[in-house]
Formats: C-alpha cells, sequence, structure tokens
C-alpha cells in the first residue's frame, strides 16, 4: 500500500480497518461504479475523530461517509464522483441509551431498525419503521429524508452529534440531560436538527431519536379498486386523510408495485391503519365499511386481526411494521430481488427508485400515472408506484423500475428514469431525494438560486477543503 493517508489511518486505529481497493463491488441499480482510494471502517467515535485530523494534513482526501450502505436504488454506498475515502460507520452501531419511559434511545449509524426493533419487543415503545430491510440503518435513512409506515422519518429526530470538518465534535437539538426537559428537538434560536439532513456538512457520530408509544389497539383495513376508478378512489381517501380518519401513511399499490413486491395482482391494493382505543378502532373500522359500500367503488375488505394477510407478503410486512416489527422485512426483500440485504447489490436484478412529491389530488395522480404510461411506450419499461400519503395534501409517490442488470433492458431502465425526472418536474412534481447519477437536478428542482448559494457559503465556511464528500444536494 503506497498510500500516504491510509498509511497513517492503519497505523492510528489498526490495519483491520483499512481496506485499500479502486471501485467497490457492483450496486443493485447498475450505477457507473466509482473509483475510490480506499475504505475506512472505523470502530469507535474515537476513531473517527482520528481519521478527521489525519486527514487535515492531506488537502486532498475526500472523505464519503455512508452508515451501513443499504441506500438502495439511489446509488447504494458510492458517491457521487471519483476519488474518495469510503468512510462506513456500519461499526458504530451501539445504542448509547434508551428511555422507555419518556420515549427516546441515542443511536449510533451503524444500528439497524431490526435492532432497535427488538429491544422494543414487550415494552409500551415502538419505532418508526421503513418497508425497507431490517438490516438498514435507522439514523442514515433519516437523515436522507426517509418515510416510515407512520410519517417521513425527519420526524423521528430529536439531536444529533456531528463531527465537522474542523475535528471539533458538536451536539445540536434535544439532548437528555439530568433535568427532565421536554424532547423538543427545536430549542431556542436556529433550529439546527434539520440543517444537517441531507447535507455534507459534518459527519453523524449519534442521534437521538423518538420512540412512540403504543395504542391499545391497531387494526390494517386492507382493501382494492380498479384503475377505471383512480380518480374516485383518490377523492374518497383524500377525504378521509385530511379528516384524519386513518393512523399513519396511508398506502396504496398498483398493479405494478404488487406485482413487483409479491401481493396481489390486477389491482390497487390499500393498507390503512386504524389505531387507538378498542372501541374507538371498531366504530372507525365499522364507519369505513359503510364509505365503502356506500361509494361503490372498494372491494375486498379485509382485517389485519381475521387472519387473511399471512397469505400475503406485502399484508404481513405493513401490518408487523404498524406496531414497529421488522420480522417479514427481508421476506419481502427476498421475494422482490432474489436476494437478501449483504448479497442483492451483486445480483444481476437491478432496482432503482424515482421519489417525487405530488399533490394529494385525483389530478395530480392520474397525470402522474399518465406519465408512467407515457414512458411505458416510449422506452418498454412498466414503472410501479406506491402512493404514500404524507398528510391530507401531500403525496409521496414511490416509482420503482425493476430491470436485469446484464441485459439491454439496463439502458431502458436508464432512459427511462431521466424521462422520469424531466417529465415530472415539467408539472412540478419533484423529488424530495436523489440518486448519484441526478444530483444535476437538485439545482434545477430548487426554487431560486440565492438559497443553492447560501448552502455553497455554508459548505465553505464549515469545510474549506471540501473534506467531506458526497453532494448529491448541491
Amino acid at each position: 500500500m503506497n498510500d500516504q493517508f491510509l498509511e497513517q489511518v492503519s497505523n492510528k486505529i489498526g490495519k483491520d480497518s483499512v481496506h485499500f481497493c479502486e471501485f467497490l463491488s457492483d450496486n443493485v441499480s447498475g450505477y457507473q461504479k466509482r473509483r475510490i482510494n480506499g475504505v475506512i471502517t472505523p470502530k469507535t467515535l474515537h476513531n473517527v475523530i482520528e481519521i478527521v485530523s489525519l486527514a487535515k494534513d492531506f488537502p486532498n482526501v475526500r472523505l464519503h461517509p455512508v452508515s451501513v450502505g443499504y441506500n438502495w436504488g439511489l446509488g447504494s454506498k458510492e458517491d457521487m464522483a471519483d476519488g474518495s475515502y469510503l468512510l462506513e460507520l456500519k461499526k458504530l452501531n451501539s445504542i448509547q441509551k434508551i428511555d422507555l419511559e419518556r420515549g427516546w434511545a441515542v443511536i449510533e449509524p451503524g444500528v439497524t431498525q431490526g435492532e432497535l426493533s427488538k429491544k422494543l419487543v414487550g415494552s409500551n415503545r415502538f419505532i418508526n419503521i421503513t418497508a425497507s430491510s431490517a438490516h438498514s440503518s435507522f439514523l442514515g435513512n433519516s437523515m436522507d429524508r426517509g418515510v416510515g409506515i407512520r410519517h417521513q422519518r425527519t420526524e423521528d429526530l430529536m439531536g444529533l452529534e456531528v463531527l465537522l470538518p474542523s475535528g471539533k465534535l458538536i451536539r445540536v437539538g434535544w439532548w437528555p440531560t439530568e433535568k427532565k426537559t421536554p424532547i423538543y428537538p427545536h430549542g431556542v434560536g436556529p433550529s439546527l436538527v434539520q440543517f444537517f439532513t441531507q447535507s455534507n456538512f459534518g459527519i453523524v457520530t449519534s442521534g437521538v431519536i423518538k420512540l412512540h408509544q403504543r395504542a391499545e389497539f391497531t387494526r390494517i383495513l386492507r382493501f382494492t379498486f380498479q384503475r377505471v376508478n383512480l380518480t374516485k378512489a383518490i377523492s374518497e381517501l383524500q377525504r378521509w386523510v385530511a379528516n384524519r380518519i386513518n393512523s399513519g401513511v396511508l398506502k396504496i399499490y398498483d398493479t405494478t408495485a404488487n406485482k413487483t413486491y409479491g401481493g396481489k395482482n390486477n389491482t390497487y391494493t390499500i393498507h390503512m391503519c386504524i389505531d387507538g382505543l378498542k372501541e374507538h378502532v371498531e366504530l372507525t373500522t365499522t364507519f369505513i365499511i359503510k364509505e365503502c359500500e356506500r361509494s361503490g367503488i372498494f372491494n375486498d375488505i379485509v382485517f389485519s386481526d381475521d387472519g387473511e394477510s399471512k397469505k400475503d407478503v406485502i399484508a404481513k410486512l405493513i401490518e408487523a411494521a404498524h406496531v414497529g416489527d421488522t420480522s417479514y422485512n427481508d421476506e419481502l426483500l427476498s421475494q422482490t430481488l432474489d436476494g437478501n440485504h449483504d448479497t442483492i447489490d451483486s445480483k444481476s436484478k437491478g432496482w432503482i427508485f424515482f421519489l417525487p412529491l405530488i399533490p394529494f389530488t385525483p389530478q395530480a395522480l392520474s397525470k402522474a400515472y399518465d406519465i408512467i404510461d407515457e414512458i411505458h411506450s416510449e422506452t418498454g419499461i412498466l414503472c410501479g408506484a406506491t402512493i404514500n400519503s404524507l398528510s391530507g395534501s401531500i403525496i409521496d409517490l414511490v416509482v420503482s423500475i425493476c430491470f436485469d442488470k446484464n441485459s439491454n433492458e439496463k439502458n431502458s431502465a436508464f432512459l427511462a428514469l431521466d424521462l422520469l425526472h424531466q417529465k415530472f418536474n415539467e408539472h412540478g412534481f419533484v423529488p424530495y431525494r436523489l440518486d448519484i447519477d441526478h444530483s444535476h437536478w437538485a439545482k434545477i428542482i430548487t426554487p431560486n438560486n440565492s438559497e443553492i448559494d447560501f448552502i455553497k457559503d455554508i459548505k465553505s465556511y464549515l469545510d474549506e477543503n471540501n473534506l467531506i464528500s458526497n453532494n448529491r444536494y448541491l
């Protein structure tokens, strides 16, 4: 090894924490591999501090921090550009503190949602699960504004510990002290927890996340409708969500998404959570059944407590996830991509995500599906879409593309992704997360140049040598 920086890091934190390589193994999306200078896997916070301290003597060093690296569909572990050192934080995997009575936990980037979920079994608390692998990082996904089964995960961030490029370690937001202060992330003055999300201003080394109190009773209603009834169905569902009939995120899998993920084919499937006091849940269930019958739009109503869900892999996952259980997450992953969490990047089956926000209106969703149909006609790629209601006014539309990485289908999939960005943007539907090949869209969809310039000024002030890479949103 003739890399002086890596040699010094190796001497400081141990040879087993440093690996010299030029390229990572494949990624599930088939994005072009970026050239790297090596992989560094620190075991402790002190190791990370030492790495940053050593980097000051090497002005051209770029560190690309990842948690466990399962940013599937958007680039996995890959950086934006060539020439960085991958800084894997997966061995910083301690649940440092946990308070079930007050509802918080201090965790490191390597803590997975599965590990944290198991820690809460039998307690009165649960975490906001995503539909991704149980082995994915809770903190890493939250920092990129991932969406859980209950809400967007930024709402779970109460405080952050951040190592700045200068080597200074800071804490922002709410942190536990001897005083039992209210758990409130904003404090007074500028609110800095969200300042670090989707940024490369520092390396997040731990965070305080919210643990949610379990309801007395939780039920998931599952029912269907056909594409011909899309406009009417969305109008009804928006009215229910806006009036807070459901709990958490209303999820709708379209026909292609159902086929991709192993659910019921040839239909749109709705998963609606209702929780609260048992009597309240029963009354709401009765109301929903009557509304379904009145509308003449919805069919096949089943409950999570009637046993039917055990036949459907999506339903099993969603019902468990609503109460903080990740038991079925990797069953769905395996069925979708023919592999487990540590092998899917190397499989021939490809997976790409496009993640726009659109208004929760029948007109907007109809237009979104018209675009998806246009792209199918132009490229031969049929995109699946999962509708996630973040509120009564906004939808996170998870558009997925599955393809064979070892065939001409890969080129068509990449063309389809380009067209999704272009055509959705023309109608004002902008993504809230970007993949490594489409970072230039950050400038296109940011409302004004003054915001972009201000972010650059902050980056320059905090990190004049550009030590921390991964600037997907600059």
